[in-house]
């Protein structure tokens, strides 16, 4: 079928650890967004401002939000094979008055149209395929140096509806986000930032099949800025990523199949191999902004990911023009895929 054969080339471009990559549902959850982002090698968990926080870091919303701000990001997923295989985000931010900062999000991925056949080959119509993930965070500060922020998400699935006694494919479940940020720790305006994202129950798309576990990541990094004058800044980014989870058994061991619940798989996903190992099996992202007066913005990066089979580079530009910023940024799949180009309009009012 072919939503099967673009959900699998989808998976297989994502810069997550290979295994989880089998055992997890929604994996598009973990594809990095916004254009800035990108282009700066998804190495982000620190650099996340205004209304991009809610997705990378809601702790970022207690220091980043002077204004309030709004962000949408476009993106084909598969182009070389595909035209209707695509990702839409957007975002929002603003303030609570003696509260804290807030936002809202939304991640949309459809599949594009689909046949559906029954068990003889018998066509049954075609549908739509697509996912959802509609969420909130807030962030506040705690100090001038540390903030602490958290997330909540509603995820939905629709990847097949009910033909003529044929099972659907639905699902929907919750998770959350938790994350902490300081700032203003050496020189540099060194900053440090850390995330987990995706932490809920597994979602089961049929009612007598087996549940699937979210790709809950582990998301670490440092930023600083080894420039900066009235003219030039230069900001250097390096993040850490490994998606946690764990499952146990099945038919290449003879065992009953399990899945670690997530507030479990926070620790026992660390166990599947020897500690250097599953630092070795993470994901390792670098990146690098010069802005020439708030104006112009050139960006590259690095994507380290040598199970997903991503080791190449990213670029990126952005332009600001009053209170709008274009962005555009070229993010490297598996090696045998093309590379994903993707847009992004930010406003702050």
């Amino acid at each position: 079928m072919r939503k099967t054969i673009l959900t699998a080339v989808i998976v297989a471009a994502l810069p997550m650890k290979a295994e989880a990559v089998s055992e997890a549902a929604v994996s598009w959850l973990l594809i990095p967004m916004s254009s800035r982002a990108s282009g700066m090698g998804g190495a982000h968990v620190t650099e996340a401002s205004g209304a991009d926080a809610v997705y990378w870091n809601s702790a970022n919303l207690g220091f980043y939000l002077d204004n309030r701000s709004i962000t949408g990001t476009h993106m084909r997923l598969v182009p070389d094979l595909a035209d209707d295989v695509y990702l839409e985000y957007a975002s929002y931010a603003g303030n609570i008055e003696d509260w804290g900062n807030w936002g809202l999000n939304i991640m949309y991925l459809t599949y594009g149209k689909s046949e559906a056949t029954d068990g003889a080959g018998n066509s049954r119509g075609t549908f739509s395929s697509w996912d959802m993930g509609i969420g909130a965070g807030y962030g506040t500060a705690l100090s001038e140096r540390f903030s602490v922020g958290v997330g909540a998400k509603i995820i939905m699935s629709r990847l097949a509806p009910e033909f003529d006694g044929l099972q659907e494919g639905r699902g929907t479940t919750w998770a959350v986000d938790l994350g902490v940020h300081g700032r203003d720790l050496a020189p540099m305006n060194t900053r440090w930032g850390l995330q987990i994202s995706n932490l809920g129950p597994a979602i089961k798309f049929v009612d007598n099949g087996a549940p699937n576990p979210l790709p809950m990541n582990f998301r670490m990094g440092v930023g600083f800025d080894p420039y900066v004058d009235d003219t030039h800044r230069v900001t250097v980014a390096a993040d850490m990523n490994k998606t946690l989870v764990r499952q146990r058994g099945g038919t290449t061991t003879g065992e009953a199949f399990s899945t670690d619940p997530a507030y479990k798989a926070l620790f026992t996903a660390w166990g599947d191999d020897s500690i250097g190992d599953e630092f070795r099996d993470a994901i390792y992202n670098v990146g690098v902004e010069y802005g020439f007066s708030d104006f112009v913005f050139l960006r590259t990066g690095y994507v380290q990911d040598d199970l997903g089979d991503i080791t190449d580079v990213t670029f990126g530009i952005g332009v600001a023009y009053q209170k709008y910023r274009f962005d555009f940024a070229s993010y490297p799949q598996a090696s045998t895929l093309d590379s994903v180009k993707r847009f992004s309009i930010t406003a702050e009012f």
